[in-house]
């Protein structure tokens, strides 16, 4: 899992978003269900985020479902999910293959 919680955080980082630190992340492959948690910073609390996942037979991973402990983080992620799209294609190569494995 430390592998997948470098991924992200360092595709955050390079996305500019790196006032967001991935504190954690657990991944249920059987129930294909994600929970993680996250700092933003000027925050005080640790948000929680929960949701439901698919992999695509286009290697990629698709968010079904993605709630918030806070209301308004809901909200902005369901507008941001909307404009960006619900999918994020896995890297090629090993390291894809490797992701696949926790997935």
């Amino acid at each position: 899992m430390n592998l997948i919680l470098t991924l992200l955080q360092t595709k955050l980082n390079a996305s500019g978003l790196d006032w967001i630190r991935l504190e954690s992340i657990h991944l249920s492959p059987a129930q294909k269900t994600l929970t993680a948690d996250l700092k933003l910073a000027g925050e005080s609390e640790l948000i929680r985020l929960t949701g439901t996942y698919s992999v695509t037979p286009a290697n990629a991973v698709r968010l079904e479902t993605l709630e918030a402990s806070r209301q308004w983080l809901t909200e902005v992620a369901e507008l941001v999910l909307a404009k960006t799209g619900r999918e994020f294609p896995l890297p090629e190569g090993l390291k894809g293959k490797l992701i696949r494995l926790f997935l």
